[in-house]
């Protein structure tokens, strides 16, 4: 389906999927995004025209003669810019209703794998990053997390809200320092994550340095190996597991090669320490060892190619990564407007997969 199309002929899709449980006008009220009656009254207006200017593609100019055109709305670009500036937080808590809305229960004895990751978004002209949007994902069910940041905001454990039980999964940006690690812990949760040789403090069981490479020499391609170390987090010691893969000859070279062109890209030597440290796959867990060995530590620490897809959709069929807007208010709102409709997409599009086909 177009997104023209389920905008126009589709809107009642689209409000067919919120909750039934959000009245769009009292939470725009509620939020400031509709402060008196002139031009936009109704919340199904103001998130209609959002999703025009954001989703859809449409300039404000675009968007403002649409509504006219169609009756829905008098109003001019600067006063629907002015409009959309303040309805980042009504988008946001339109959000938080549709991600409380499909939350589910995990299953009798298991527990909740939570993906984490974040990707980067830059507004027009600019060479940075901008903003940042920290994600949490569910495999088999989709988002169940958003934090829209500034782009300077670290990705780390610690913006993620956590139940006890659920076990979250990260990449290697999400081992630094340890924090976040203890963060997760402290939730009664657990953690999978990937870690740098260097990015944790590590100490054997005395609490001397742990030389980490020293260990992991002897280990030939393919082997794996489960070693118990404490990391430095602040003035406390916190075991860790990690477990560790040795790569295959072809994958380490790929790795090499990547490690090179980083450190030739910031005009260093670089540390050749960090080319001996591409040979390992190395995991950092809270997890026993009994309930879940090694193997099983590296297959789900490899789910997490799911959130990285899942990204990918947001920016190649939503265009999450063109953002128009350089003021901030306005681009708040542009992106809040994109995540909501892809969350409604996804159980709209859920809504098809679990009917039963015609007759």
């Amino acid at each position: 389906m177009q997104l023209s199309s389920l905008l126009s002929s589709g809107w009642s899709s689209v409000l067919s999927a919120l909750p039934p449980s959000v009245d769009l006008t009292a939470l725009a009220r509620s939020e400031g995004a509709i402060k008196r009656n002139r031009r936009i009254s109704d919340g199904e207006t103001l998130l209609r025209l959002a999703l025009w200017y954001g989703p859809c593609g449409l300039s404000l100019r675009s968007a403002a003669a649409l509504a006219a055109g169609t009756e829905m709305a008098s109003l001019s670009d600067v006063a629907l810019l002015k409009r959309l500036c303040g309805a980042g937080d009504w988008l946001e808590a339109i959000i938080a209703a549709v991600l409380a809305e499909r939350h589910s229960e995990p299953v009798a004895g298991t527990r909740d794998l939570v993906l984490i990751d974040g990707t980067a978004i830059s507004q027009p002209g600019s060479k940075g990053t901008d903003w940042l949007l920290h994600s949490r994902y569910k495999p088999g069910h989709g988002f169940c997390g958003f934090a829209l940041m500034d782009g300077k905001s670290a990705e780390t454990l610690e913006h993620h809200a956590l139940k006890p039980g659920d076990i979250a999964i990260g990449d290697r940006a999400y081992a630094r320092g340890g924090k976040g690690l203890c963060y997760v812990l402290e939730q009664q949760a657990d953690y999978i994550v990937r870690a740098g040789w260097r990015s944790l403090a590590l100490r054997d069981e005395r609490g001397e340095k742990y030389d980490l490479l020293a260990q992991l020499k002897n280990l030939k391609p393919g082997e794996m190996t489960d070693l118990h170390v404490a990391v430095v987090v602040g003035r406390q010691l916190l075991p860790v597991r990690l477990v560790v893969q040795a790569r295959q000859d072809d994958a380490t070279e790929a790795v090499v090669k990547r490690v090179q062109r980083k450190a030739q890209k910031n005009g260093r030597a670089g540390d050749p320490r960090s080319q001996e440290a591409a040979r390992y796959m190395i995991i950092a867990t809270s997890l026993d060892a009994e309930s879940y060995p090694s193997a099983s530590i590296l297959a789900l620490y490899k789910m997490r190619w799911q959130i990285e897809l899942a990204f990918k959709r947001l920016k190649s069929l939503l265009n999450l990564d063109r953002l128009p807007a350089k003021n901030r208010n306005l681009a708040r709102a542009w992106l809040n407007a994109h995540l909501l409709l892809a969350l409604l997409i996804d159980d709209m599009t859920q809504q098809l997969l679990d009917s039963p086909p015609c007759a």
